[in-house]
């Protein structure tokens, strides 16, 4: 679920009056997704894959494939199962629908079956599943807790002044790139980062960058992992024109062999995402949200860097890192959250399923308790969303059921004026929702094809 996301699709500067989701067809019913050997074929009567409340929303499904098998269909609204899974065999055709009652998402999830209707999984070994997933009047769409806490902002003030106590003191050590990427980006350099930070862990990471750089002559882009427990990457593609900081989510040693990771993931950093979620103090976001605002800081010392140019992003819990960084440092210039985690986290208040991690915060009933409801508010998207001052980019996938469309479209709705756009995919899931409009933009700014 979990899986690295590509962080190529990402961001830059746009016109002021942007404020509208992309509609690649505005007349479009019929779409096609081949994933293999399977092809999914969705339909729907809503052109565009949008509709109004009120409307009757229908969707069909069929999976095309050369072996004999079934397709598992799931149908929801506002991420939420409507009924039983059904399944059916290749080649039939699966139909759902609905009249729309609130502003929200209609979707329809195929997982590919075998003859004995046991899940097939791919050379990754995860199941593979495709659908379609239709827009209800999402600029409607609030958040599921409306209410901010009113210490919000004393809260994330308090957590910038211990961190300001910590003098942004970091290891430097350069790392051969070696092989293919000695090859491919020879004037590129790169350094493993540690930065000292408050918050538990320090801010650890690979800083890239053209070789021989004159001062304050490269813009800066910083990029934050999705969930799980890995290594940083190093940016060279954009290291040839730019500052690169690719930070891992946790403050880990970077480099190491996979068994290094896997160990980690099982034993210190298990399901670290459900930590203190009733304990706004302590949520284990807090420390990652400080290690994001030492990261800038860091970056913000190089003598390298131009002192204007300062982009973010990241996918999925880098998305909801790209977002926190956003309000929290008023010199971040662009941001780009890629299906962002962390969004309306109280939306099962509105029987809407809330985003990553709260999505599957068992059980489904304790999602609705006023305590976790309360405390996890300090770290929801949403209300970083509604400090956000520069421009920003999002995108979100119509299946994506990690973190779910209406999710997004709450927290994009927060960000106040107009310099943002959002660029929906109906038939995208959580790993191929990509931001199609930043990654034109972001090479558009740094200089690069």
């Amino acid at each position: 679920m979990f899986k690295r996301l590509l962080f190529a699709a990402m961001l830059a500067l746009f016109a002021a009056t942007w404020c509208s989701a992309d509609v690649p067809a505005k007349s479009r019913t019929e779409y096609t997704t081949k994933i293999g050997k399977y092809k999914v074929i969705a339909k729907t009567n809503r052109p565009g894959a949008w509709a109004k409340v009120g409307d009757e929303v229908k969707i069909s499904a069929v999976v095309e494939s050369e072996k004999p098998g079934y397709f598992k269909a799931e149908f929801f609204v506002n991420g939420v199962l409507m009924g039983k899974p059904q399944y059916f065999e290749f080649g039939k055709t699966a139909e759902f629908s609905v009249k729309a009652k609130t502003p929200g998402t209609v979707s329809v999830v195929c997982t590919m079956m075998n003859e004995n209707k046991k899940p097939v999984l791919n050379a990754r070994k995860r199941q593979i599943w495709g659908g379609l997933g239709v827009r209800v009047d999402p600029w409607k769409i609030r958040p599921g807790n409306p209410k901010c806490p009113a210490d919000f902002d004393e809260f994330w003030a308090k957590k910038r002044a211990e961190l300001d106590k910590v003098p942004v003191k970091a290891a430097r050590k350069e790392v051969a790139l070696g092989g293919k990427l000695a090859q491919k980006y020879p004037n590129v350099v790169c350094y493993d980062i540690k930065v000292d930070c408050a918050g538990g862990a320090p801010v650890s990471g690979y800083l890239c960058m053209p070789r021989g750089a004159e001062p304050k002559s490269l813009p800066a882009v910083v990029f934050f992992h999705g969930a799980g427990v890995r290594s940083s990457i190093r940016q060279c593609s954009y290291g040839t024109k730019a500052i690169t900081f690719d930070v891992n989510a946790h403050g880990i040693e970077n480099g190491k062999p996979g068994k290094f990771y896997k160990e980690l993931s099982d034993t210190k950093l298990k399901n670290y995402w459900h930590r203190s979620l009733e304990d706004h103090e302590n949520i284990y976001f807090v420390g990652m949200y400080m290690r994001v605002m030492r990261a800038l800081d860091y970056v913000k010392t190089l003598p390298e860097w131009d002192g204007k140019t300062l982009i973010v992003c990241g996918g999925s819990q880098g998305g909801a890192q790209t977002i926190a960084a956003a309000a929290l440092d008023p010199q971040v210039t662009l941001a780009a959250p890629s299906v962002p985690a962390l969004c309306d986290l109280g939306g099962r208040l509105v029987k809407r399923r809330p985003g990553w991690p709260v999505h599957f915060y068992r059980p489904i009933g304790k999602q609705t308790d006023p305590k976790l409801v309360a405390e996890t508010a300090y770290v929801d998207s949403v209300f970083f969303a509604q400090r956000i001052k520069c421009p920003v980019y999002f995108s979100t996938g119509g299946i994506d059921n990690v973190c779910h469309a209406a999710g997004v479209f709450a927290a994009y709705n927060a960000v106040p004026g107009k310099n943002k756009k959002l660029y929906y995919h109906p038939t995208g899931d959580h790993g191929s929702s990509p931001n199609v409009h930043g990654s034109k933009q972001i090479k558009k700014i740094i200089g690069i094809k």
